[in-house]
């Protein structure tokens, strides 16, 4: 017998940010003046299995001493770079004691420097080492119905687990977005589907728990639609979560545009605040973001968010939800998956840039912020004092990162 088990979630009234005048116009092109420090890997050989080279790269994390951990995802494996780019070492299924097609996405880590990846082909997540090797498996794969998702017997369980986010303290927020979330259920049901495994310390000894209390509250899977991007502010209590694909009926949103919303940290509760978007009367009327908002990442009092069509990587003012500017520009040597465009001769859709017969990484110029498809942000102060930010090149192959301290300093003007 199947249990069918049914949320009603009740959205939280209350004003959004205040009505503002157009954010587009108000957010400063910075591209210019910001200068990347570096490319990983470098040298660099485009699409392929080799040490030097990644296939669809998703998401990054820079370690306390400045190397580059990177979900490789089309080579199923983890690929490890020094600070200047250089091929360290490689992490497959064996090290993950995984089998197969594991499909690594998401990576986070705790202030600990414990290392959490989402393993979507899996269906798990796994726990590392601060030094890279194997600790624990958190959660499990099953073969259930997004009907099932949220009965009790299923409380550990992941379908095809993709963005996460780990607070400093190790609690683990996942998202799991399986395509059969998408059928909508007449908005009884959540879009997708949603964990947080609690870290619980006792006598020296740590265990995760699916946590049901932030479960029967949190209302991120009601409020948003396709999302993977989330960031956490410990200071300010916020989960930012990034909408990919929006609901014209969410907040009069006739348009669809892309925004990210902030979410009581504790409770999951939405604290309705939306980013990189214009509102009138408490309804989207514009934003920002061209199509996709992808990685979000947080430093301090400000919010980094990914523009993934436009190549472009947006800076908020976590308070105020006002933009500071933004950097990047939409690859020249670049196209879709859906498109066909031929520059000098080739054509550099997504299809050509696997077969080979596309080199982008040739010829777009990450000295310019020239990006492809970015799609994973990461920002952290090293051991050192240095402070640094990467992006996820992801159809120029590439990781390309920067001084955050001169970010930093431009928007602090």
């Amino acid at each position: 017998m199947i249990f069918v088990c049914i949320l009603s979630i009740l959205i939280v009234s209350g004003p959004l940010f205040a009505d503002n005048s157009s954010l587009v116009t108000e957010c400063p092109d910075l591209t210019a003046r910001i200068h990347p420090i570096g490319i990983a890997p470098s040298p660099q050989q485009g699409y392929g299995p080799g040490n030097d080279q990644l296939a669809q790269p998703d998401d990054v994390e820079i370690l306390q001493d400045g190397s580059l951990l990177v979900s490789d995802v089309n080579n199923n494996r983890l690929q490890l770079f020094s600070g200047d780019g250089k091929y360290l070492r490689t992490i497959g299924a064996d090290e993950l004691r995984l089998d197969g097609e594991f499909a690594p996405t998401g990576i986070s880590k705790d202030a600990e420097g414990f290392v959490y990846i989402s393993c979507e082909g899996a269906g798990v997540i796994v726990r590392l080492n601060p030094d890279l090797s194997y600790d624990r498996t958190i959660g499990r794969h099953c073969e259930i119905k997004d009907t099932e998702y949220y009965c009790p017997g299923n409380a550990e369980c992941l379908i095809t687990p993709q963005g996460i986010i780990v607070s400093a303290g190790g609690d683990v927020f996942i998202i799991d977005m399986d395509d059969s979330f998408r059928r909508g259920h007449g908005g009884k049901i959540r879009n997708f589907g949603f964990r947080r495994f609690s870290r619980i310390s006792e006598r020296g000894v740590t265990r995760y728990a699916y946590d049901d209390d932030y479960a029967d509250t949190q209302e991120i899977t009601k409020v948003m639609r396709k999302s993977e991007g989330m960031a956490i502010s410990e200071s300010h209590g916020i989960l930012f979560v990034a909408e990919e694909k929006p609901l014209a009926a969410e907040f009069g949103n006739i348009n669809k545009y892309r925004y990210i919303a902030a979410f009581d940290l504790e409770t999951g509760k939405y604290l309705n605040r939306l980013y990189g978007v214009d509102l009138e009367d408490g309804k989207i009327v514009s934003g920002l973001f061209k199509d996709s908002v992808e990685g979000v990442a947080v430093y301090g009092d400000y919010l980094f968010a990914v523009d993934e069509k436009a190549g472009r990587v947006y800076i908020f003012d976590i308070e105020t939800g006002k933009p500071k500017g933004y950097f990047g520009t939409r690859a020249p040597y670049y196209c879709n998956y859906k498109s066909d465009c031929v520059i000098e001769g080739t054509n550099y859709n997504e299809q050509s840039i696997i077969a080979g017969s596309a080199l982008p990484h040739l010829k777009n110029k990450w000295e310019s912020n020239e990006l492809a498809s970015p799609d994973g942000i990461n920002v952290i102060e090293l051991s050192n004092g240095e402070k640094r930010l990467a992006v996820v090149d992801q159809w120029n192959m590439r990781i390309v990162y920067y001084d955050l301290d001169e970010i930093l300093g431009l928007i602090g003007k």
